[in-house]
This record gives C-alpha cells, structure tokens and sequence, in this order.
C-alpha cells in the first residue's frame, strides 16, 4: 500500500501513538477516513469521465482498429515464414520457404504451383 511495507506503517503508528495525544487518535482516524473515502471518490469520477471521453472521441473503434492490424500482420508474417516439402527425383523430401523460390507468384499462384507440381510427384513415381 502507497510503496510502505508492513514493518514501515507498524512504525510509523508507534511514532504516531507515542507523540499524539491519546484522545486525538480518533479524531485523526475519522479524518484519514474522510480523506481516503474522497480521494477514492475522485478516483472513481475520474475513471468515469476518461471513459465518456474515450467513447466520445471514438478511441474504442482506434484501438480496435490497430488491434485488428496487428493481428493481420502477424498472420501475414507466420504465413509467409511457412515452408513447403518439396520432393526431389530421387524421393529425396526437402523444407524450403517458397516464396523464396517465386516471388513473383502471389498466394494464390504459388498454392495451386504447389499443388500442381505435388500431383505431378505423386503420379511419376521416379525410381533413382
């Protein structure tokens, strides 16, 4: 609480004890109280009026905006780290990035590339 550790606040109620007079304790407590119960108070008001302000300048559809990018990008980037197999014609299988091999083909392309020289494999079976 407020960066004080337990020992911390023990010792400052000693000091507080040991130098205020005894029947000012509950007046003091019953002022913390007030000022704890108002300061929490302010909190909450202000927590409510930042919301109201966000929704009222539309940062709600911002973030979840840049959120939404975020993740396409990151689909887009594991996507486009993704290898393929590709088996050579000694039956040799190897993992190779394709878009690495044409990047000129766009995802589409190089899907139905892939699909059709892996019809080709399977049909030729190549003995070495």
């Amino acid at each position: 609480m407020f960066g004080f550790s337990l020992a911390e606040l023990i010792i400052v109620f000693l000091v507080a004890i040991i130098f205020i007079k005894p029947q000012d304790l509950p007046e003091i407590a019953h002022f913390l109280g007030r000022l704890y119960y108002k300061a929490r108070k302010l909190f909450e008001e202000l927590k409510i009026q930042l919301k109201t302000a966000q929704k009222e300048l539309g940062l709600d559809e911002i973030k979840q905006e840049i959120d939404r990018g975020i993740a396409e990008e990151k689909i887009k980037s594991s996507s486009e780290n993704k290898t393929t197999k590709i088996i050579d014609i000694y039956g040799n299988s190897h993992e190779v990035n394709a878009t690495s091999i044409r990047g000129d083909l766009t995802k589409e392309e190089l899907t139905a590339e892939i699909k059709k020289y892996n019809d080709i494999n399977a049909s030729t079976k190549l003995e070495p």
